[in-house]
């Protein structure tokens, strides 16, 4: 079993009892931030993971499973600012959905 990403833990204790399903669309919904922006982030980890397996952690055998995390993040930094995990390689991302 693959641990699970600060990211992941800190949105599922935020939010994992309010949302009923985490499709893109659904989160995209509920956060009121634009699908392409949270296809583009999930898209980048994707990317990340395909041109960087060296860096992968240890028993993340997906794409997904590596940019899944990568989207949550950019959710915790679009809906609270305060929370400290930085704006990352997404930061555009960041940008793009607080200023829409």
């Amino acid at each position: 079993m693959t641990r699970k990403s600060k990211y992941t833990i800190e949105f599922e204790k935020r939010f994992g009892d309010k949302l009923k399903s985490r499709s893109i669309s659904n989160l995209s919904r509920f956060f009121k931030i634009k699908k392409s922006i949270l296809q583009d982030a999930f898209n980048r980890g994707v990317g990340a993971f395909k041109n960087n397996r060296a860096a992968v952690r240890e028993g993340v055998t997906s794409a997904e499973q590596w940019a899944f995390p990568r989207m949550l993040k950019l959710i915790l930094n679009v809906v609270d600012e305060k929370i400290p995990t930085g704006r990352g390689q997404d930061g555009d991302l960041v940008e793009k959905a607080l200023n829409v």
